[in-house]
């Protein structure tokens, strides 16, 4: 939505324009989302005069509270003025501003309550510390598509969503009350993956299930982000949509929005198999050895697959 208006803006203003140009954001007077004469997307929020509280100026962010602002209307061009809080974003990198623009939709524009000086203070230094993490940061888009395939086709994407694990250095992907869940993605023609022996032989005495998911690069295939918002779709409270898109940037790194990676699965319902930890070898280690951190490849083609009722419990992210 925000990503749409924004395009909107830009191809209908002018460059020597005094005011902030800018289109409603939603129903009613509370939200806009406005260019500045460099092109910077900003969203501007009606605030009251009297909430008062320091400006925050970032790397990339700015946020002035309670402001008076003046902004023409994409609306045959009339004047708006009133008291708005305003999020500046000061980058007009495409990429940068798609991720930017996502974030405070699903932050700002899906929640139908008035938000005050604080709240959008929070909301605007967790975006701000999402993105500071970003700076240098790679991750792996192939194993989180993965995960999101997973998370696309749970029986319960809301229970799915919820046991999925925040960090990408976690040891498992998902944790739930009975199992905890590792998701190994590949696109070579064998499955072929790599572990940790804390991830198959974990110390604890809970049940370990493996994903395995082979899966192709096809121009007909979907992107990281066709696929996040794919989940996004089925999610229906706003806060759990907000958690999802932030740990999916967590995990995705600063290619999230600039790769082109189109991936799919094989058909015939034979890219998915479940495997248990424990039926999966390991090498070797004797106790009291200093050695620690051992990483290994192991091809689970022979290793044999779950009963498919099992497969179906586990998909079902039981909480």
């Amino acid at each position: 939505m925000l990503l749409d208006l924004y395009s909107g803006l830009l191809q209908g203003a002018c460059s020597n324009r005094l005011h902030l140009y800018g289109a409603r954001a939603g129903t009613g007077r509370n939200l806009w989302l406005a260019i500045t004469k460099e092109g910077f997307p900003c969203l501007v929020i009606r605030a009251s005069e009297n909430d008062l509280r320091a400006d925050i100026a970032l790397r990339s962010i700015d946020v002035e509270f309670s402001r008076r602002c003046e902004i023409i209307s994409d609306e045959a061009g009339a004047l708006v003025a009133g008291t708005y809080t305003v999020v500046r974003l000061n980058d007009a990198d495409p990429d940068t501003v798609r991720l930017f623009l996502r974030l405070l939709e699903e932050s700002f524009c899906r929640d139908a309550g008035v938000l005050d000086n604080r709240q959008i203070g929070d909301k605007i230094l967790e975006i701000a510390e999402l993105f500071r993490r970003l700076d240098g940061s790679t991750g792996d888009l192939v194993g989180l598509w993965g995960e999101l395939h997973i998370i696309a086709n749970s029986s319960t994407v809301n229970s799915a969503v919820r046991s999925w694990c925040s960090h990408k250095e976690a040891k498992f992907d998902f944790v739930c009350p009975d199992f905890v869940l590792e998701v190994k993605t590949t696109l070579r023609p064998v499955r072929q993956h790599r572990f940790s022996i804390e991830q198959l032989r974990p110390a604890g005495d809970f049940n370990v299930f493996i994903a395995s998911l082979q899966v192709i690069e096809v121009p007909s295939g979907q992107t990281v982000p066709q696929m996040i918002e794919a989940v996004i779709d089925q999610i229906k409270e706003g806060g759990v949509r907000a958690a999802f898109l932030h740990r999916c940037v967590a995990k995705g790194g600063r290619d999230l929005y600039r790769s082109t990676l189109c991936l799919q699965c094989f058909p015939g319902g034979k890219s998915l198999k479940l495997l248990r930890a424990a039926d999966i070898p390991v090498p070797s280690v004797a106790a009291g050895e200093p050695i620690s951190f051992v990483r290994f490849d192991v091809d689970l083609s022979a290793v044999p697959s779950v009963m498919r009722d099992i497969v179906d419990e586990v998909l079902t992210f039981p909480q």
